[in-house]
């Protein structure tokens, strides 16, 4: 047997290791060989073809379950067809992946962000809020109410990076989407929003909190889709609302905690 070689040679010409051969084996995906007269394993032609199609295979990011199947059916032009448009399309998912990480680090280069901390990235709810509404409506947003813009961006932070038992989500989506088709409400919103951001210059017990929270569920009893939203989807369980507030509490002045709890009061005496 001439044109056959011991275990040790086939490693070395095939560039792998023993370990990964013996598990090719293993697994199926390499066929055992014939042995010699000594039981020594003889590699021939057919097992190193074998190890370049592996090879060849792995390079284009196929999993050694995926490959193991379609070496059974080399033969369908049908199957390899599918493998290479499926993995087509999670290569175009994995460069949408990594574009979307590149424009978030330019994002922070532009922003000469120094120190990186919880509240650097945007968080996935206010990316999803932004692509609804469009980059005008959020820039409009951000020059309007500045202040309450970047709360906002921290308080999604805080809800998307913890599991706080509830689908803000989805509650996040039906708003913008409301707001995008009903442009005088969302006016009416973001004015509402720079009142609210003004609220960090009072004091706590400002009688201009209780005014203005009564206002905003008139407001909120004005646009009945939005009050849905709000009084329909469950609150979070204890001590999970204890822990939020306190997170919360970083973010807001005592004012505008003063505000959210009034409004949540005045609101719910209403159902």
């Amino acid at each position: 047997m001439e044109n056959r070689i011991r275990i040790g040679d086939f490693v070395k010409l095939t560039g792998s290791t023993l370990k990964t051969i013996n598990y090719y084996h293993k697994i199926g995906l390499l066929p055992v060989p014939e042995r010699s007269a000594g039981g020594y394993r003889l590699y021939g032609p057919a097992e190193l073809n074998c190890m370049r199609l592996i090879k060849h295979l792995k390079s284009l990011g196929l999993g050694l379950k995926h490959i193991k199947e379609l070496m059974g059916d080399l033969q369908n032009p049908k199957t390899w067809r599918e493998v290479l448009q499926s993995l087509r399309l999670e290569l175009l998912n994995q460069k949408k992946t990594l574009e979307e990480r590149v424009a978030k680090i330019d994002t922070l280069l532009s922003e000469n962000a120094l120190l990186l901390d919880e509240d650097s990235l945007d968080s996935p709810s206010f990316q999803m809020i932004t692509e609804i509404l469009g980059a005008d409506q959020i820039e409009k947003y951000a020059r309007t109410c500045p202040e309450i813009y970047d709360q906002h961006r921290k308080l999604y932070g805080i809800l998307d990076d913890l599991q706080w038992g509830k689908d803000y989500r989805e509650s996040f989506r039906a708003l913008a989407e409301y707001f995008k088709t009903h442009p005088e409400q969302y006016q009416l919103a973001l004015d509402s929003g720079a009142r609210w951001a003004k609220l960090s210059h009072l004091s706590e017990d400002d009688p201009q909190i209780e005014v203005f929270a009564r206002e905003s569920v008139a407001l909120i009893n004005s646009m009945p889709p939005v009050k849905e939203l709000i009084c329909n989807h469950p609150g979070m369980k204890k001590p999970l609302e204890s822990l939020y507030q306190e997170m919360v509490a970083d973010v807001l002045s005592p004012a505008q905690l003063k505000y959210q709890q009034l409004f949540e009061k005045f609101l719910s005496s209403e159902d």
